[in-house]
């Protein structure tokens, strides 16, 4: 466990990376730069990483101290995490691009 971070639930749902990685449409990459950076707190069991479904909730949740409603990543995580699971998410992508042109 990340220091400084709670004590997980048994029920909680961990995911590897890679299946993160493919619900977030982000790159496995990124999801493993996002744990080293502290960004997002995961566990090690042996060589394999796994990161808790309340760290994902908590990544798209804007942050308190001034992250203003134009900040395009913030929407883009935010609706992410409101998203199902599984699902077609094309036209809530298309929807915050079209918000982000209108700039």
């Amino acid at each position: 466990m990340i220091p400084g971070e709670g004590v997980y639930k048994m029920t909680e749902i961990f995911y590897p990376p890679a299946e993160l990685a493919r619900i977030l449409k982000v790159s496995e990459r990124t999801i493993r730069r996002w744990v080293q950076k502290g960004d997002l707190p995961a566990l090690r069991y042996g060589r394999q990483l796994r990161i808790p479904m309340s760290a994902v909730e908590k990544l798209g949740r804007p942050v308190a101290n001034g992250s203003s409603n134009s900040d395009w990543l913030a929407k883009c995580r935010a609706t992410r995490t409101m998203m199902p699971l599984r699902g077609d998410s094309v036209k809530i992508l298309r929807q915050i691009r079209l918000d982000r042109a209108g700039r």
